[in-house]
């Protein structure tokens, strides 16, 4: 099983009027073929942009992907014209959008908006077009389906448009899809019927999956590979069960302490991680995390640049602490 995707170094910068906001500063991960791979972080670190930058839909002026390389099966995506890479969108990559009211156009139906990327890669005419989005609204549950496709999306429940959005993303059959967040608008018991069916189809498609999300729990549970960022690098990354067994990074081990666990005394508190993410136009020298880091002594950590370090096989950290082998986390 190869790699279906390879990041390298990828560095996307927003030109603004206060200064240069470092969204993602050089960047690597891959995804293997039929690969689920988690990026988890807090809101602005990174990851949202590093996606939308694999489909090239950074907005430029005041965004710009400066540097890098993005191979999906073997061919440079920031090398692509303007239309070739629109023949990879939604047909060989697609993605689920976060807020699917804002991403779903209000003036169109349903079934013109799931019709128009089938005619567009799969040049068929409107009407089997028509018929495939029917198909697919039954495909991930939606009732009624031959009298909802003309209904608009405000018509649907935040619940069924983001299974629209799931429609959407598997209507042409990629080979990798990129779900930001698929199940932050709805209530829990949703949630969980939405991954099982995101994780259902990319099983059947032997799909790959990029997860971007906060729930740790959800990573857990759907992911084989875990990537850690904060403050637009990559701080951590591994399989998923050895990172949530033996974590090699202070900001990995905030993230996890701060999750409820059923193995936990119920009167435990939950600890959070101290002070606000950096400002990625005045990001701090060394490690950034270093200003809400309780294991840090001021010595390495302030002036050390963040590089990753095989700490372990197949595990990677870029805590200076972890490289040298001391990990104090564990005594806490």
């Amino acid at each position: 099983m190869g790699n279906l995707l390879e990041v390298r170094d990828l560095t996307t910068h927003f030109f603004t009027q206060d200064g240069v906001v470092k969204a993602v500063n050089g960047i690597s991960y891959t995804v293997d073929e039929g690969e689920t791979v988690a990026l988890v972080g807090e809101s602005g670190c990174g990851k949202t942009v590093g996606a939308l930058s694999i489909l090239r839909l950074i907005p430029e002026p005041p965004g710009k992907i400066l540097s890098g390389e993005i191979l999906f099966q073997g061919k440079d995506l920031l090398k692509l014209s303007r239309q070739e890479i629109q023949q990879v969108r939604g047909a060989q990559i697609s993605m689920i959008f976060q807020e699917p009211l804002t991403s779903l156009n209000p003036v169109l139906t349903i079934g013109r908006q799931l019709s128009e990327a089938l005619q567009a890669h799969k040049k068929i005419d409107s009407q089997t077009a028509r018929d495939e989005a029917i198909k697919l609204l039954q495909m991930v549950g939606i009732p009624q389906a031959e009298r909802r496709v003309k209904d608009y999306p405000h018509h649907f429940s935040g619940g069924m448009r983001q299974r629209v959005m799931i429609a959407m993303a598997i209507s042409c059959r990629p080979k990798l899809i990129i779900a930001d967040e698929p199940t932050t608008a709805v209530d829990v018991t949703v949630q969980a019927q939405l991954l099982e069916m995101i994780r259902g189809f990319t099983q059947e498609l032997n799909t790959s999956l990029i997860l971007i999300t906060h729930n740790l729990g959800v990573v857990a549970r759907y992911a084989q590979r875990i990537y850690v960022m904060y403050a637009g690098r990559i701080v951590e990354y591994g399989p998923t069960a050895e990172v949530f067994h033996q974590p090699y990074h202070p900001y990995t081990v905030g993230l996890l302490k701060s999750v409820p666990r059923l193995d936990q005394p119920k009167r435990e508190r939950l600890q959070s991680i101290a002070g606000q993410p950096p400002d990625l136009i005045y990001a701090p020298e060394g490690c950034a995390f270093q200003p809400r880091c309780v294991y840090c002594d001021g010595g390495q950590c302030s002036i050390q640049e963040e590089k990753l370090i095989e700490i372990s096989p197949g595990h990677f950290s870029s805590c200076v602490l972890a490289k040298g082998g001391v990990l104090i986390w564990q005594k806490r």
